[in-house]
């Protein structure tokens, strides 16, 4: 935990001058200092990822970091150190409940972030991403090894320079400091919802953000970009119902750079765009002369986009399943078909030949019954959709709100004809669960008694091995990692497997396999680079007559698929 925490000090600090560093070029006034953190972490993003094109995120980054968070903080000291004033002010103003509130969650963030992770993507791609990133920078061809590492999100890159892996082989805990930003972010909603006498009703409504702390506490020991997406929706459904009502710059500047930056960490934060085009156009008399900003940080952000998936998938639009400007070290377009049909009939809880052979309504009909927390969190959104416009009346400037709801249906049917997962549509569950609360829930003793319990129930699945197989069929996800007293110190490694492997030699390629992981196909563990399960290596000699090769004896020249030759 105390590894961890001053980790997060240095987080803190550098993206807070980044940050702060960014509003002063924009010329904003920014009233909340958390948005200003995340302007930080999406400036170090952009910077780590050009960086990660050239060389790897190893210390040399992290003594440019430093260079230059130490030159911004002498030239903005006075506007940095008014920041750090607006945070301890915030802070002494909360409610004592609410303060303890914070300091409980804060402790038991850091531990949940100190045991073992629980995600199993982190041990199929998230580790050695991140370990490429390190070593590496952006390898060409990737995908060829092994598919996933496709997935180099922008989240990833920005954890590759916070890991310190030149120190230490235990931080990859940035998705626990992004939840405690949404927790700070939240808790200073809900205190002015009751310190003011004219009442703005979504405070209450964000404010009771952390009602979902003992679902998102599971993620947070891995680098998930879905908590970064699900923080940043938060927010930007808040500054942009904010702003609709009455035009600000600061929350305008809010909601479009953090879509953009949420659109860099995952395809599907795009539907952001859509809040912070309605605002340009809606008050265009005023946005127009941002225009020209505005579109250098989303010009910029769209060539780091492409170039980063050309170099490590050969597809410039990855993972989407449009092929163009084909390259040598391209994912075979059988391999990124398949995968993309096999991620859509998943998500309905059906195989390829099932899902190619059922009617559309039998479709929709086994996506809510296909059992367990897929169907629990997909009748919950047809639930809220249901229920939300009976409520628009409660609101006394419903427009917005409006805008939300049809915006979180339309994302629903778009993903109906890719991959309709909860995890991409869940800020919008969460926003639509957080009205329903808030009609439910609104005096202050019921609030002060729900933050009681929410800030308390995720002690459970922390000290209490807690069987979920209940609700999940995954078996890598029916037991919780617990936490240890060992762990106040040092944390747990980045892997909840050991790190044994076997190696395999194919040619000029040395794969380093675990030997005693879950037995999951994809799985790759904390193993050395680059990493492969047999399995996964058997399976796509077998289906797809292919095996990964390195272009030369050196990792850094990337990987390409070669052909197995019949004998």
């Amino acid at each position: 935990m105390l590894l961890i925490l001053l980790s997060w000090i240095f987080v803190f600090a550098t993206t807070l001058v980044i940050g702060t560093s960014a509003s002063r070029i924009f010329r904003l006034q920014v009233k909340n200092s958390i948005p200003t953190i995340l302007f930080g972490c999406f400036g170090i993003t952009l910077l780590a990822g050009f960086w990660a094109i050239f060389a790897p995120i190893n210390q040399l980054f992290s003594t440019f970091l430093f260079i230059l968070t130490t030159s911004l903080f002498f030239v903005n000291k006075a506007s940095i150190f008014d920041k750090i004033k607006q945070f301890k002010n915030s802070f002494s103003s909360l409610n004592v409940v609410f303060k303890i509130a914070l300091i409980v969650t804060t402790l038991l963030i850091l531990a949940k972030c100190a045991s073992a992770p629980f995600i199993v993507d982190n041990e199929t791609y998230y580790i050695q991403t991140i370990k490429w990133l390190n070593q590496f920078g952006f390898t060409k061809g990737l995908t060829n090894l092994h598919p996933f590492l496709g997935q180099t999100s922008g989240w990833h890159v920005l954890q590759s320079g916070f890991n310190f892996a030149f120190i230490t082989n235990n931080l990859n805990d940035l998705s626990g400091f992004m939840l405690l930003l949404g927790n700070i972010y939240a808790i200073e909603k809900l205190n002015s919802y009751y310190n003011q006498t004219a009442k703005n009703r979504m405070d209450l409504v964000i404010g009771l953000f952390p009602v979902f702390n003992v679902f998102l506490f599971q993620f947070i020991g891995a680098p998930s970009p879905d908590i970064a997406i699900y923080v940043i929706g938060i927010i930007v459904f808040y500054e942009f119902l904010s702003c609709y009502k009455q035009y600000n710059m600061h929350s305008f500047y809010a909601v479009f750079i953090l879509s953009v930056f949420a659109t860099f960490i995952k395809l599907t934060g795009l539907v952001f765009f859509v809040f912070a085009l309605i605002l340009y156009f809606y008050y265009f008399i005023y946005t127009r002369r941002k225009t020209k900003g505005l579109l250098v940080v989303s010009l910029v952000t769209f060539i780091l986009f492409i170039v980063k998936n050309t170099i490590i998938t050969g597809h410039p639009l990855y993972p989407l399943p449009i092929s163009f400007l084909q390259q040598d070290w391209s994912l075979p377009n059988t391999i990124n078909i398949y995968l993309s049909q096999y991620e859509t009939a998943a998500s309905y809880g059906l195989t390829i030949d099932a899902y190619n052979k059922t009617s559309l309504l039998k479709k929709l009909l086994h996506w809510v019954t296909q059992g367990k927390l897929d169907s629990i969190f997909n009748t919950l959104f047809l639930l809220c959709i249901t229920v939300i416009p009976f409520l628009f009346k409660k609101f006394k400037t419903n427009k917005p709100i409006k805008i939300i709801y049809f915006t979180g249906i339309g994302f629903l049917i778009f993903l109906f004809v890719f991959s309709p997962q909860y995890r991409f549509y869940f800020p919008f569950l969460m926003f639509f669960l957080l009205v329903i609360t808030s009609t439910i829930i609104n005096n202050k003793k019921g609030v002060i008694l729900l933050v009681f319990i929410i800030v308390l129930l995720p002690v459970i699945p922390l000290f209490i091995n807690v069987n979920t197989s209940s609700i999940t069929n995954n078996t890598n996800h029916q037991s919780n990692g617990l936490f240890s007293l060992n762990y106040i110190l040092e944390p747990h490694s980045n892997s909840k497997y050991n790190d044994a492997y076997n190696t395999i030699k194919i040619k000029n390629t040395t794969i380093h396999s675990l030997s005693k992981g879950s037995g999951l196909l994809w799985e790759t563990g904390n193993a050395p680079l680059p990493a492969l399960s047999e399995d996964q290596l058997n399976y796509f000699r077998t289906y797809f007559n292919v095996f990964p090769q390195q272009y030369s004896n050196d990792l850094k020249d990337g990987f390409y698929s070669k052909k197995v030759i019949p004998k």
